[in-house]
């Protein structure tokens, strides 16, 4: 059987080399030539994964129809602004396949998750949530981690998890879809103000202890609001997902917010970054959203003042603890 990836970004190639690695072919589709080229000749991904050697059975393709014609599981991994037009001119050819969403992110017009626009999208199909503490490059080089799998199906969940399992890299089961997905989508932001300390070259483990605890506070509190059970954010997909993000030196989130400490303009970061990451595209919405529950979430709008420049970043700092702890 082969297994489909649609995105051979940073964690799209991670998680196609581990599948690999565990005994599967795997195609993975991705939009840029040059990258589809050097992994079918290079067996790298030196833009995304760079120092990682892709295993032989990991092939590239520039054709999506080669996905859904011969993967009956496929891995989505590319950014969540480009879930709709990216998939929808193929709702008929994935019927029926199992999908795993690896995606963290709301649609800005439709309001829906990712894993919800591929419910939308596949109706007829298995959907399955992967999150949790999974640093593309840390386990692209063997180091241990625990994963959740999440969703209705009990048989997808084991499939997915034999694709997955080998001795440094585990999952977990949870049939709270929504608090799998949010916790994965949220932690993003509150990385991104991580980042804006380090970048202020703040490195008390007492701010930081006290900062991720409020985060995770209001992650689980939005999360209840939307219909997550609040158990969820206190495990892997939750306080897992948020230390790891907001702690990793690989962390393109927590990468954005020290740009935004040292003085750059969004059009400047996203020239160094490429693309804005999945914090920054997901935080609007997310204020929204909580706005619409009657939600109060202070240190996200911070958060949001602060990318805009209605907050400068010391500023943000110093009222930490006196305007953002209702």
């Amino acid at each position: 059987m082969t297994i489909g990836l649609i995105g051979l970004g940073n964690m799209g190639s991670a998680v196609a080399n581990l599948v690999a690695s565990n005994g599967n072919k795997v195609l993975g589709w991705e939009y840029n030539a040059d990258i589809v080229k050097a992994v079918n000749t290079t067996h790298e991904n030196a833009r995304y994964l760079p120092g990682i050697s892709l295993h032989p059975d990991v092939n590239a393709t520039g054709d999506l129809n080669e996905i859904f014609e011969t993967c009956p599981v496929i891995f989505v991994a590319i950014p969540s602004v480009f879930f709709h037009p990216t998939l929808e001119p193929f709702t008929k050819k994935g019927r029926n396949k199992l999908f795993v969403d690896l995606a963290k992110g709301i649609d800005r017009k439709t309001l829906l998750t990712s894993f919800q626009t591929l419910q939308m999208l596949f109706p007829e199909s298995r959907h399955i949530m992967l999150s949790g503490p999974s640093i593309a490059n840390e386990f692209s080089r063997a180091m241990p981690t625990v994963v959740v799998l999440a969703g209705e199906t009990g048989n997808g969940l084991l499939q997915v998890a034999q694709i997955l399992e080998n001795d440094y890299f585990r999952v977990r089961f949870s049939q709270d879809v929504i608090g799998v997905e949010l916790g994965g989508i949220l932690k993003n932001s509150y990385a991104i103000g991580l980042g804006i300390f380090d970048g202020l070259s703040i490195k008390s483990i007492n701010f930081r202890a006290s900062y991720l605890t409020i985060a995770l506070e209001e992650i689980a509190k939005i999360g209840v609001e939307l219909g997550a059970k609040k158990e969820t954010f206190l495990y892997l997909a939750g306080m897992g997902d948020l230390l790891a993000t907001s702690l990793s030196e690989h962390s393109h989130n927590r990468r954005m917010g020290e740009f935004l400490a040292k003085g750059y303009s969004l059009s400047e970061i996203e020239k160094k970054m490429g693309v804005l990451p999945e914090g920054f595209n997901t935080l609007k919405i997310t204020l929204y959203i909580a706005e619409k529950n009657h939600c109060s979430m202070p240190l996200a709008k911070g958060i949001w003042d602060v990318i805009h420049g209605r907050l400068e970043a010391n500023k943000f700092v110093s009222t930490f603890i006196k305007d953002f702890i209702e």
